[in-house]
């Protein structure tokens, strides 16, 4: 009598079902890109390391040629060792910081204004004001601190270079911030203007009390991210030649002192370096917050814009 045959090859295992409520992991696709492969990865990370000795070789050179023209000696970083130098730089600052705050200040009171009159449901309103906004958002702003330094005077209407450098940044900005407004407003959901109105509000209390608190709320990230732009704007007004800014500043201090030319601007590179950086924490900070109490983050303009009803009026 024979025992009965063992069966000794190895029994298919079932697959795992996926855990309950997850679904299976996909590769994570980019739609600009392929993935690359190993060979691609491969090769990147080639080019990144020559890169980075490409990099460090032209910074160690640009060190040697500093230090044989004696810009890394103490002699030429002696003049920062006065008290009196550095308050002449932070009044140069302080002349950036209250160009920015008057510019962020009348941006903002414009930026709305106008953001409000691009949802007019009137064309006679919302296209002058869109033809307005284009207009001032393709003029660069160099050219606009020209225009308003050079021509207006002409005109009659004399201004001082703060009030010069104050209205560019303030029209450049402003129409920037009237599409920010809009885009915010547009991005509530429809429930929240259409249940006020139901509650017997009118239109305008509708958009004073409910939808533009809401809606400056979810985009005071992208503002604080355009007041970073505004802040740099402020150095533009070197062009002007009678506001004594933080650029301005640093090259008076070159001009007197001769052999500190460059430590003046790195100074001065430095300094807005260190405001900007502040103030780009500061807007990723209002968006993680907005992200973690709301869970959404603000609609950009332009995609806004493709959500907009026809005719822009809501």
């Amino acid at each position: 009598m024979t025992a009965p045959a063992t069966d000794t090859t190895p029994a298919r295992t079932a697959p795992r079902p996926a855990a309950a409520g997850r679904a299976p992991s996909a590769p994570r696709r980019n739609p600009l890109h392929d993935i690359p492969g190993p060979r691609a990865r491969a090769r990147n990370r080639l080019l990144g390391a020559a890169t980075w000795l490409l990099l460090a070789a032209a910074a160690a050179y640009a060190v040697h040629r500093c230090a044989d023209a004696g810009e890394l000696s103490a002699d030429a970083w002696r003049p920062f060792g006065d008290a009196r130098l550095w308050r002449f730089i932070a009044e140069g600052l302080l002349n950036n910081l209250r160009a920015a705050a008057m510019g962020m200040l009348l941006s903002m009171i414009v930026g709305v204004l106008l953001g409000l009159a691009l949802m007019a449901r009137g064309r006679a309103l919302r296209w002058p004001v869109r033809t307005v906004v284009e207009l001032f958002r393709s003029v660069p702003l160099l050219l606009l601190l020209y225009f308003l330094s050079l021509v207006l005077p002409s005109w009659g209407l004399r201004l001082s270079d703060f009030w010069f450098l104050v209205v560019g940044l303030t029209l450049f900005n402003g129409v920037v911030i009237a599409d920010i407004v809009r885009a915010g407003v547009l991005a509530l959901p429809r429930g929240q203007s259409e249940a006020a109105l139901a509650l017997g509000f009118s239109r305008a209390a509708t958009l004073v009390h409910v939808v533009l608190p809401q809606a400056l709320r979810a985009m005071s990230p992208a503002l604080v991210s355009q007041l970073v732009i505004l802040l740099k704007g402020t150095a533009l007004a070197f062009v002007l030649g009678g506001y004594i800014e933080l650029l301005r500043s640093a090259t008076i201090i070159g001009q007197y002192f001769g052999a500190s030319v460059l430590q003046a601007y790195v100074v001065a590179s430095l300094l807005f370096m260190a405001v900007n950086l502040g103030l780009t924490a500061l807007a990723h900070a209002l968006e993680n917050r907005q992200r973690r109490r709301f869970g959404r983050a603000v609609v950009a303009a332009d995609e806004a814009e493709l959500e907009a009803p026809v005719g822009g009026a809501r």
